[in-house]
């Protein structure tokens, strides 16, 4: 800090000149400072964001009902295992400016940020194996009641906003209805409103305060409150349990973007700057390769990146942003024949163009996807060269399951199909370590490979078409049981592999 002192003195002939020069000198000086000052500041600003955690700490108002045995074991636990409190911190990073930020606005408890640690690690693409999913896990039916959208194109119980909008809506219901005690809302979260209803109804207990401890809940909720509470009490105190969260700067990590039509998420992803796998991180609501084409049109893009995205988006027509070709249907088609000219499927065909059957009449215009006309824009990887194949659903996508009691490896190996072998690499298990109800797998789903299919043509034989395509006679036969190999149809389909 600088402070100057401006002496007055009497001018004479000689001071005078010396006078002028020195409150020049000071003017400048005085400039000096103030410039240094504004850049300090300004740059200081910046630098003292602060952390995602001191944030969390002040908005923590519960109880967290440490001298409850089964808190501390988790606490225990936590304290004991610092890569999972680091996982899930750094997990949590793009999203949990904004969940925090709506509960802040809804006057709740900090507290509730926590609950997507606890339900799919802030992973929105998290899937429990009874159908819920997203950062909040949501089921269909919980979804559709809070109003969230779920179709072909969309589901909302994975987007970011509108999932926490609803999740936040449906446990500020749950805490009214439970008498303003929040360890039963988040129990209610967990096991359903009515499970828990009925549980107190059977427990006998009346008046405001429910005793959640003597509650005869299911193991899962026995197990769900205690990490959560645990979780909250050593975030609030991470000094006392010497646990060092990772710094994350309490600033929006992103924007909401409005585009103003449909897109393919591979362009938006190139106009914007980023991966196509750090768009859909921040958009994962979207199933398919574009958006939605139906309102709201809108995407959340990293916060640094908006203004280059917005540019360039202007930049490119509206009739450019999603590529499609416009089929009209010629005497002889139908659908089978039109997927497999543009290596698409019958049943994508139908939602996009909303037929109730697979009968189409000539003349008739049908939207196809079209991976023949990529956007200009964007460059072709050597594999994207290649011939189209099908659109059809990943082959393996992520299910978070939660261990059932008396569950057992050889059951969820029968359950997913999958390898003893791969469930432990894939949660960094052995054998020896028994499984616990409660407890969350990643489990690695496999779909079945769509099969290959061959629509016979005027004047063929088995012969010809097993020469055509590379495989054998009998094989063919084993594979078409049904089908009378010395008299084919046009048009008849045949299994292919």
């Amino acid at each position: 800090m600088y402070i100057i002192f401006l002496v007055h003195c009497r001018p004479d002939d000689n001071s005078q000149v010396i006078n002028l020069k020195f409150k020049s000198l000071i003017i400048h000086h005085l400039l000096c400072v103030f410039i240094t000052l504004s850049c300090f500041l300004n740059t200081s600003s910046v630098c003292s964001a602060p952390n995602v955690w001191d944030v969390l700490r002040d908005q923590l108002s519960l109880n967290h009902e440490v001298t409850q045995a089964e808190v501390q074991t988790q606490i225990r636990w936590i304290v004991s295992h610092p890569s999972y409190i680091h996982k899930l911190a750094r997990q949590s990073e793009p999203y949990i400016y904004h969940v925090l930020t709506e509960i802040k606005k809804r006057k709740l408890p900090g507290e509730l940020a926590l609950i997507p640690m606890i339900e799919s690690s802030y992973d929105p693409f998290a899937y429990s194996g009874a159908g819920a999913a997203g950062l909040w896990q949501l089921m269909p039916g919980t979804g559709t009641d809070l109003g969230l959208k779920q179709d072909w194109w969309y589901d909302g119980r994975r987007s970011i906003g509108p999932s926490t909008n609803a999740a936040l809506n449906y446990l500020a219901y749950l805490h009214n209805f439970f008498d303003g005690d929040w360890v039963l809302a988040f129990a209610a979260y967990d096991s359903g409103e009515g499970t828990m209803a009925k549980i107190i109804k059977n427990s006998g207990q009346r008046g405001p305060k429910i005793h959640f401890w003597s509650l005869n809940v299911p193991q899962e909720t026995r197990a769900y409150i205690p990490r959560l509470l645990a979780l909250a009490e050593v975030i609030k105190n991470p000094t006392r349990y010497r646990v060092q969260l990772p710094e994350i700067p309490h600033v929006p990590y992103f924007e909401e973007v409005n585009i103003g039509s449909q897109i393919d998420l591979t362009h938006a992803a190139k106009l914007a700057g980023i991966s196509y796998k750090a768009l859909i991180k921040l958009n994962p609501g979207f199933n398919r390769w574009a958006t939605a084409p139906y309102h709201p049109y809108k995407l959340l893009i990293p916060a640094d990146k908006v203004d280059d995205f917005s540019r360039n988006l202007a930049s490119v027509p509206i009739e450019d942003r999603v590529s499609w070709t416009r089929h009209q249907v010629s005497a002889g088609d139908n659908l089978m024949i039109i997927a497999q000219k543009y290596h698409t499927t019958v049943n994508l065909i139908k939602e996009l163009n909303q037929l109730k059957s697979n009968s189409v009449r000539k003349g008739q215009y049908v939207l196809i996807p079209s991976g023949k006309k990529p956007l200009e824009t964007v460059k072709l990887t050597p594999s994207s060269t290649k011939k189209s194949t099908p659109l059809i659903a990943l082959k393996q996508y992520k299910v978070i399951h939660i261990v059932q009691k008396n569950e057992s490896f050889s059951q969820l190996q029968k359950k997913y199909n999958v390898s003893l072998k791969d469930i432990l690499a894939w949660n960094h298990l052995n054998t020896k370590q028994p499984l616990h109800s409660g407890q969350q797998l990643t489990i690695w789903k496999r779909n079945n490979p769509p099969l290959e299919t061959y629509i016979v043509k005027s004047g063929d034989t088995l012969s010809t078409i097993a020469l055509r395509n590379n495989t054998k006679t009998s094989t063919l036969a084993k594979l078409n049981p049904s089908v009378n190999a010395s008299h084919l149809r046009p048009g008849q389909t045949l299994r292919m592999g």
